[in-house]
């Protein structure tokens, strides 16, 4: 039996043949599934055109744009292979983008040559929709071209190979195309835009940058010589000062030295404005160029970085110097800046002769905060003046004082040496268990012709900063030299005569070389010699101490550190230095009877130096019980007052002879 139903479709039994009904309506289901699902693709096509555009975090290059593009498309049309071809620069077009699963590339590259050389391409170009054409030597394939294109510039191509069976059946789909590529040609316009005002972005932050630089260096800086200005320098000036206060521990001095041209508004006046700013700018660079010598920096121990140097305004100087050992060198800094300036100048044609005055102030010793320090510099800048000018001046009343005897003291060391008011004194070291001398120590002496006879810590201290201390340690040793070269010959000679190193001359380039060649003109040889260096000295530098050490040692010299107790030396320090004597310094030695830490101490390096094979020097015995204090320690060697003062090398001959003339007087 059968039944009716309202599409007119008999059922039958399952082994009977499909009725013609049948089969329509099946047809009909699949087809209608089939546009369903393609519908369904189309929907999904249009929603991810949306990415194309992408976001303002995302790449903006074409590829990827590109790439997206053709997910979409490859869900429309059946794709074999694809091109996606960009006009360039130059209007041409060059294939920017080919999908990974594509073809061979050659095929398709040549097809698009052909279009291009029959017209096809350019006439695409204008046909903003889907142009499909039979391949030439298949009749199964045929090619897809669209213009990629906005309605006010094409972008570019798209070229695609389809079989044609799928074509036919791809008639939503090469609708679509059309759409995708409209919405892939506005993210590219989008991207170039983008970019465009990514770049106008950046030049104009560059610019603005650049600007505001340029504003920020105008309004800290002066136009004139282009240094920093009042502004500027007085924030230089509170940052310094806010630094000493963070660090809470005593990193120098730093002073403020202020400068005013001596005159200029006389030289103004006469030869015109543009020539008193020409012989500002000379200033500021002769004043900058001295500031920057790595000479004068070296010698005054001051580092460039710590250095302002600032026009503050009409003809007035500012300078900062941060970091100073001491009031000294700042005094010297302004000495050295005001000779700077003192010359003649040429201007506008005009020979002009300049001088300037100068007024220093120090933190912490004059004020607190950089308003009291410019004060009171400036106060100081006005005293120079009021004093005859062409100077420089101290606002602390004792720093002037302590200042010009400096000063005194720094010429007249420079014509010691030629006008013969050097000489050297010997201070014995006696050997405890034979009471004879050892050795001598040599120590250098003034006769001032004011002051009388200068001890070494008066005047060495100059002569080191200044640079003499290597001309006068050249003369101590041919002096040491020759006295030897008398001792020896009467037969009167100690085992050694030690000569003092200063810092400065320890780090002498040429010292081996200088030493070798005096000993070599008094024919004395290196082993009667013991050259001395403080603790601290060799602390400084350790490997090149070590290495300093070990050329003298080697050129035959005896080696001792002097003071020792002060440097913070370790042993593994000491150990490494290849020296022959130990000098425990005389502030231990001193106090050593009454003070149990200085006893303490005393024992301990005497302990360590025989440990290490040395020989030991008490230094600064001056009493009994100091002597028999380190007597009791079985110390090699004692020098001091108790057995004799520096002295003449011909006071010191009857405590050579052998037997002795005049004994040293005993122990008590």
């Amino acid at each position: 039996m059968s039944n009716g139903s309202s599409y007119g479709m008999t059922v039958t039994d399952k082994d009977q043949e499909p009725t013609p009904g049948d089969v329509y309506l099946r047809e009909r289901v699949r087809h209608l599934e089939e546009a369903a699902q393609r519908h369904q693709y189309a929907l999904d096509v249009l929603l991810s055109i949306t990415t194309l555009f992408g976001d303002h975090e995302q790449d903006r290059d074409p590829g990827p744009i590109l790439e997206k593009a053709h997910d979409c498309i490859h869900r429309l049309l059946s794709l074999e292979d694809a091109g996606y071809y960009l006009v360039d620069d130059a209007s041409d077009f060059r294939l920017h983008y080919r999908p990974p699963d594509a073809g061979a590339g050659a095929d398709l590259e040549r097809r698009v040559d052909a279009f291009i050389e029959d017209g096809t391409f350019a006439w695409a170009l204008n046909q903003n929709r889907p142009v499909c054409l039979p391949a030439r030597d298949s009749g199964e394939v045929h090619w897809v071209l669209h213009v990629i294109a906005t309605r006010s510039r094409i972008r570019g191509m798209f070229v695609g190979r389809i079989q044609s069976q799928s074509l036919q059946r791809d008639e939503l789909g090469l609708r679509l195309l059309t759409l995708v590529l409209f919405h892939a040609a506005y993210a590219l316009e989008s991207a170039d835009l983008y970019a465009l005002l990514a770049r106008q972005r950046e030049t104009l932050e560059r610019v603005s940058r650049r600007q505001s630089e340029a504003l920020a260096h105008q309004y800290s800086h002066d136009t004139l010589t282009g240094l920093p200005n009042r502004i500027l320098f007085g924030d230089r000036l509170n940052q310094l000062l806010g630094s000493h206060q963070e660090q809470g521990e005593w990193g120098g001095y730093l002073a403020v030295i202020l400068m005013d041209l001596d005159h200029f508004k006389r030289i103004n006046d006469s030869l015109g404005h543009r020539a008193g700013d020409r012989l500002l700018q000379r200033v500021a660079t002769d004043l900058q160029g001295l500031l920057s010598d790595e000479a004068m920096t070296a010698r005054y121990r001051l580092r460039r970085a710590e250095i302002t140097l600032s026009r503050l305004g009409g003809d007035e100087f500012g300078i900062l110097l941060n970091a100073v050992e001491s009031p000294d060198l700042a005094a010297r800094v302004a000495h050295r800046l005001v000779q700077a300036v003192n010359r003649e100048y040429e201007v506008e044609g005009h020979a002009v002769f300049l001088a300037c005055s100068a007024g220093v102030s120090i933190h912490p010793l004059d004020g607190e905060d950089g308003e009291t320090l410019i004060k009171n510099a400036d106060a100081a800048l006005h005293e120079a003046k009021r004093q005859g000018r062409n100077g420089y001046h101290f606002y602390t009343r004792e720093m002037n004082s302590h200042s010009y005897r400096y000063l005194v003291l720094e010429n007249a060391l420079a014509k010691a040496l030629s006008r013969d008011q050097l000489e050297i004194h010997y201070q014995p070291q006696i050997c405890l268990a034979s009471g004879r001398v050892r050795g001598m120590e040599a120590l250098l002496r003034w006769e001032h012709p004011q002051e009388g006879m200068l001890p070494p810590a008066q005047f060495i201290p100059i002569a080191e900063e200044t640079g003499l201390i290597e001309g006068l340690g050249a003369w101590v040793m041919q002096r040491v030299c020759r006295d030897l070269q008398q001792l020896e010959a009467g037969g009167l000679r100690p085992e050694w005569v030690a000569v003092n190193l200063s810092p400065r001359q320890f780090r002498q380039a040429d010292l081996v070389q200088t030493y070798r060649d005096i000993l070599r003109q008094g024919d004395i040889p290196p082993q009667w010699i013991e050259l001395e260096l403080t603790e601290s000295t060799l602390m400084q530098d350790v490997d090149a101490a070590v290495n300093s050490l070990r050329q003298l040692h080697h050129l035959g010299f005896r080696l001792a550190v002097d003071d020792f107790g002060t440097g913070y030396s370790s042993l593994s320090h000491l150990k490494n230095f290849p020296i022959h004597t130990l000098k425990v310094d005389r502030t231990f030695v001193q106090d050593a009877p009454e003070d149990a830490n200085d006893a303490a101490i005393v024992t301990a390096i005497v302990a360590m130096a025989k440990g290490l094979g040395l020989e030991v020097i008490a230094e600064g015995v001056e009493t009994s019980e100091q002597l028999a204090f380190v007597k009791g320690l079985d110390c090699g060697l004692v020098q001091g007052f108790y057995y004799a003062r520096p002295a003449p090398l011909e006071t010191l001959i009857p405590l050579l002879e052998t037997p002795p003339r005049n004994r040293l007087p005993p122990p008590h």
